[in-house]
């Protein structure tokens, strides 16, 4: 089994059967009920005034052709984005099995770039995982701002995979921002939300509030903010919505490189 299918052999329609009947048993045939997760309440997409804030976009054109939809064995699907050539960033419940009680082996994980109705560019597997520092997926809000995680890819992704650059910087109050994701309304393509921003934070500051409109399987997603022509970076990571009083606010966990510097192995 090759590690990911080089470009020039991707055609609509072309990839069934050659590559994952191993591990998957065909992704036509496998249904991605829910994020892998399911702790994570998630909003119904809406339409609002200006337009759709859950548009369909194009998964090999960057931004989006660095976000990855990520599949285990047993079923799960949720998002992540390239972050090196041979890192993945994406949410830590998503690589948690809340049935078992137990993080699952990083084999069991599928990740596949330019992914659209059922074809996909590249496809990965994953040889290891860390955490962020003290995140317990059962505990899931006192430890919601360590709900990330960075996956290490058994071979180095291909040189035409962008990575995605992590911000240095913080996502400041009412800053545009864009998320896009595999919902599972559409959980067979990408759809994107690049009409929202940064509403304040929640947990003491320990979490990005937003207005973006997700779903589930969209948790692992990046917010990516732009900082000058080229310069998309990721300031977080969608993790799911919190009930704050009587309002429903998307969260997201914060991403630094310096946040990434401590991350842990899976217990």
């Amino acid at each position: 089994m090759t590690p990911y299918l080089q470009p020039d052999r991707i055609r609509r329609g072309s990839w069934r059967g050659c590559v994952l009947a191993a591990g998957l048993a065909g992704l036509a045939a496998l249904m991605p009920a829910a994020a892998f997760g399911q702790q994570s309440v998630a909003v119904t997409p809406s339409e609002t005034q200006g337009g759709s804030h859950h548009a369909t976009v194009d998964a090999d054109v960057y931004p989006w052709s660095s976000v990855a939809k990520l599949f285990n064995s047993v079923g799960g699907s949720c998002t992540g984005a390239v972050i090196a050539r041979d890192k993945v960033l994406t949410a830590g419940h998503c690589l948690y099995a809340f049935r078992t009680r137990r993080f699952l082996p990083p084999e069991a994980i599928h990740v596949l770039l330019g992914y659209d109705r059922g074809d996909y560019r590249v496809h990965a597997r994953v040889a290891s995982y860390r955490l962020g520092p003290g995140y317990d997926p059962q505990s899931e809000q006192r430890s919601a701002a360590s709900d990330w995680a960075v996956l290490d890819l058994d071979q180095p992704l291909p040189g035409s995979v962008e990575p995605l650059r992590l911000s240095q910087l913080p996502a400041p109050d009412k800053a545009p921002i864009m998320v896009g994701g595999f919902a599972r309304d559409r959980a067979f393509m990408m759809t994107a939300d690049d009409r929202c921003a940064v509403t304040g934070s929640v947990d003491g500051g320990r979490l990005i509030a937003h207005d973006c409109v997700i779903a589930p399987g969209d948790s692992g997603a990046p917010l990516l903010i732009s900082r000058g022509p080229k310069q998309i970076e990721v300031v977080g990571v969608a993790v799911g919505i919190w009930h704050v009083g009587s309002k429903a606010v998307a969260i997201a966990a914060p991403i630094s490189p310096a946040i990434l510097a401590g991350s842990v192995p899976p217990p």
